[in-house]
C-alpha cells in the first residue's frame, strides 16, 4: 500500500482577505445594477409607476415570494424568463434582510469562507443601495453565539468589509446553529444563507418559511469536494475533519469516486426537492466562482 498523503486535504484558507481588485470589481456590480435598474424603470414607463402604487418610484424587480397575492405578478415578465417576479416599489426597498454566513472550521476548506463572504458582501451592498436594512450573521466559530452586524446605510461598508475580514473557519456550529434561533431573523423579508451546508438539513433552513418572506440558499463547496478525482488524483489519501480533527485513510479509487458522486447527488436532490416545495432559491456554487455570479444568483438576476 502506497503510504498515505496527509496533507492531502490541508485548511487553505482559514480566514478571509479582500484583495486590492475586490472593492472595484463591487462597485461594477453595484453600479451595473443601478444601471439595469433605472433601464427598466424608464423602459416600462409611466405605466409601472402606476402599477407600482400611487406616488410610488418604481424600482424593479425581486422573485415572487410564497403566498403573496399573484395580482402582484408581472406576467409579461414571467413569460419571457420563465420565473415569476413581483415589481419593486420604493416603498418595498425598506424591508429588512438577513444574510446568514458559515464560518464553521469545514468553511476553511478550498477558500469556502473567503467565497462566502465576498458574495455576502455583495448581497448586503446591493440591498444597501435598495434601502433594506441589513443584519449578517455569521456562525458562532470558537464563541458560543453568533456574530451579527446590523447595517442601515451604504456608508457603513467600511464596517462591512471590517466584520467579515475578522472572521475565521473555526468552530463546529455552522449554519444549523443560526437557523435554530428564528428569533434573530424575525423581521426579515429576506433570508440567505450561504455555505457549504453541512451541518445543515433542508428541512431546518426551510423551517424559517414564513409568509411573504424569501429563502435563498447558496451551497459553496470546494472543488476538490465537487470532484476529489481530479483535484487529488488516485491513491491512499488522508482526509482531516476540520471541525473535529479526526482523520480517516481512504483508497481514492473509481469505486469510492462513484460512490462519493452518488451521496453527494442523493444530498442536492434533496435540496432541490424540498426548495422547490416550499418555492426556494437553491443553487450550488464552487468556491472558485467569481462573487459577482454566486450574488447575481441569490439576487434573482
Amino acid at each position: 500500500m502506497r503510504p498515505a498523503r496527509a496533507t492531502a486535504v490541508p485548511l487553505d484558507s482559514p480566514g478571509v482577505a479582500f484583495g486590492a481588485d475586490f472593492l472595484p470589481r463591487l462597485q461594477r456590480l453595484v453600479a451595473r445594477r443601478d444601471a439595469a435598474r433605472a433601464r427598466r424603470g424608464a423602459s416600462e414607463g409611466s405605466a409601472a409607476g402606476a402599477r407600482a402604487g400611487a406616488g410610488l418610484e418604481f424600482e424593479g424587480y425581486r422573485p415572487y415570494r410564497p403566498g403573496e397575492n399573484l395580482r402582484a405578478l408581472d406576467w409579461g415578465l414571467y413569460a419571457r424568463l420563465d420565473r415569476p417576479f413581483v415589481r419593486l416599489a420604493r416603498r418595498e426597498t425598506s424591508e429588512r434582510w438577513a444574510l446568514l454566513l458559515d464560518a464553521s472550521a469545514s468553511m476553511g476548506l478550498g477558500g469556502k469562507l473567503q467565497a462566502a463572504a465576498e458574495a455576502t458582501a455583495a448581497v448586503a451592498c446591493v440591498a444597501l443601495r435598495l434601502g433594506a436594512a441589513v443584519r449578517i450573521l455569521a456562525s458562532p466559530g470558537a464563541g458560543a453565539e453568533p456574530r451579527a452586524l446590523d447595517l442601515g446605510r451604504r456608508a457603513e461598508l467600511p464596517a462591512l468589509l471590517a466584520f467579515l475580514s475578522a472572521l475565521r473557519a473555526e468552530g463546529r456550529a455552522g449554519l444549523a446553529a443560526l437557523c435554530a434561533e428564528p428569533a434573530r431573523v424575525r423581521a426579515a423579508g429576506r433570508v440567505i444563507a450561504l455555505g457549504d451546508l453541512q451541518d445543515l438539513e433542508p428541512a431546518s433552513f426551510l423551517s424559517l418559511a414564513r409568509r411573504g418572506r424569501e429563502l435563498s440558499a447558496a451551497q459553496i463547496l470546494a472543488p476538490r469536494e465537487v470532484a476529489p478525482g481530479a483535484a487529488l488524483g488516485e491513491g491512499d489519501v488522508a482526509w482531516i475533519d476540520a471541525e473535529s480533527g479526526g482523520r480517516r485513510v481512504l483508497a481514492l479509487d473509481r469505486a469510492t469516486r462513484e460512490r462519493y458522486a452518488s451521496e453527494l447527488d442523493r444530498h442536492l436532490a434533496a435540496w432541490r426537492a424540498a426548495a422547490a416545495r416550499h418555492r426556494a432559491y437553491f443553487r450550488t456554487w464552487s468556491s472558485a466562482t467569481p462573487f459577482e455570479d454566486v450574488s447575481a444568483g441569490l439576487l434573482g438576476t
